[in-house]
């Protein structure tokens, strides 16, 4: 079984948890995890997520995918806490509005057995939170990829 882990379970990352199980992919479990266990929660109740992790660390354990989601303030601080323990061929993405800073971020945290697949969703609301997350948010929306220079041709196509 395949582990997606989503970093940040606000309006985006709840989204794109719901999009994922309403794709239906075949022996995917998605954990997610956010700062607030509250937002965890209501987004494993909404059915974004199989599993919630309070520890961060943990939540990406054996993960081949893992969606950095959170405010891009918190992308550097998520990035050096994760590097260290990142599955070998792991894919690792963000949804941030900024990718010249995350770009450097990425090649001075992730272990150059990762790879690094920026992203940037032109999508959202006015209001925010898992509460009101929609597996269609992404639809007809445009989401910008920006693979960093040594990403795999397969992690590029894995995101897309």
């Amino acid at each position: 079984m395949q582990q997606v882990t989503i970093i940040g379970m606000g309006l985006i990352g709840t989204s794109i948890g719901l999009g994922l199980k309403e794709a239906q992919l075949d022996h995917i479990q998605i954990v997610g995890t956010d700062m607030d266990s509250s937002a965890s929660g209501r987004a494993k109740r909404k059915g974004a997520v199989d599993k919630v992790s309070k520890n961060l660390v943990s939540s990406i354990d054996g993960s081949g995918l893992v969606i950095i989601a959170t405010p891009v303030m918190a992308i550097k601080e998520v990035m050096k806490l994760i590097g260290p323990h990142l599955s070998e061929n792991c894919i690792v993405t963000d949804t941030g509005s900024t990718k010249g800073v995350v770009l450097e971020w990425a090649a001075e945290y992730l272990p150059k057995h990762v790879s690094y697949v920026g992203g940037h969703p032109m999508a959202g609301k006015e209001m925010s939170g898992p509460d009101v997350a929609e597996a269609t948010l992404f639809e007809e929306a445009i989401y910008c990829i920006i693979p960093s220079p040594d990403a795999s041709g397969d992690s590029v196509k894995t995101i897309v």
